[in-house]
């Protein structure tokens, strides 16, 4: 959505994250006359397209609720559905049209404030559920970033999806994932090797899709993790809590992308050789010996094989 395109109000913010957490990110005619006004505006942004028509209806004539089947009809001049009281009624089409999502406008949107590379379009990992939209610049940092989106990320199927879609995907920093599924939803979330944020706390402004690279860059460095468990890390890989202790902090990049590696692999089950983790002859000559007599009583080995035992 370019800055020439009609603006959006927060009604119709609110509009689109709410369908795209429905599992199909459709919008019907019926709804969208509950909320005329944020529809129309998501339509005239692009955000919202035609997609297809209702096949039934609600009764205009007979004053029931209960579904009437809809079929064309030349004498109504479109579709219709037949009332025993006054024959053929015709079905308003505004009623009947369905509106679906665009997504590859939702993510420019979205990525507008970004510096997102032009020539790098956004494509699926995860069908309709999980895009990747590339490296980023957030806010000042001097490394782009490796940016996700999801929707419906609050249901655990999907959460499973993007959780091995991550695992299948590693990447040498910190990945950061939006997604459209409201904060008290992601309470529990936790993916490998990534941040969670929710879209709808890092908005520019409550009247627009775009996430602001400061407020976002804010939250990367002293946001709590999303995560819950024994092992927390912070999300810039400087901070790691064990059993809620205080916390052991880490400067060096290698030994911040081990930790996350360490942590990543505790919370998918797996373990890890040394060699995965350092070319050092042993950890704790790796991470020096204030470190390891922090880490050395939760990090062992089990057949030549490293992981967290919190």
């Amino acid at each position: 959505m370019s800055e020439g395109q009609p603006p959006l109000d927060a009604e119709a913010v609110d509009l689109i994250l709410e369908i795209l957490e429905l599992r199909e990110p459709l919008l019907s005619g019926a709804a969208a006359e509950l909320g005329p006004r944020a529809a129309a505006l998501l339509k005239a942004a692009g955000l919202l397209v035609p997609h297809d028509h209702e096949a039934v209806s609600a009764s205009l004539a007979d004053h029931e609720d209960t579904p009437v089947s809809l079929i064309w009809s030349e004498a109504a001049g479109g579709f219709a559905y037949f009332s025993p009281a006054v024959g053929p009624v015709a079905v308003p089409r505004e009623r009947l049209v369905r509106h679906r999502v665009d997504i590859d406008v939702v993510l420019d949107a979205v990525a507008e404030r970004l510096d997102r590379p032009r020539n790098r379009p956004a494509f699926p990992l995860v069908d309709g559920l999980l895009w990747e939209l590339g490296d980023v610049r957030i806010g000042r940092r001097r490394e782009r970033d490796p940016l996700w989106f999801t929707r419906r990320l609050g249901d655990p199927a999907v959460n499973r999806q993007v959780a091995e879609a991550a695992r299948a995907r590693p990447n040498t920093r910190q990945r950061v994932i939006l997604t459209s599924t409201r904060p008290a939803r992601l309470t529990n979330v936790a993916i490998p090797g990534a941040v969670v944020v929710a879209l709808h706390d890092v908005l520019a402004a409550p009247d627009r899709l775009a996430v602001s690279p400061d407020i976002l860059d804010a939250r990367l460095r002293g946001v709590p993790p999303v995560a819950a468990g024994p092992l927390v890390l912070s999300p810039d890989g400087t901070k790691l809590s064990i059993n809620d202790g205080d916390p052991i902090l880490f400067r060096s990049e290698a030994q911040k992308e081990a930790i996350r590696k360490l942590v990543d692999a505790f919370y998918a089950g797996t373990r890890l050789r040394a060699r995965d983790l350092t070319h050092h002859h042993s950890l704790q000559t790796f991470f020096g010996k204030a470190k390891w007599s922090r880490l050395a009583p939760f990090l062992k080995s089990d057949g030549g094989l490293w992981g967290f035992e919190p």
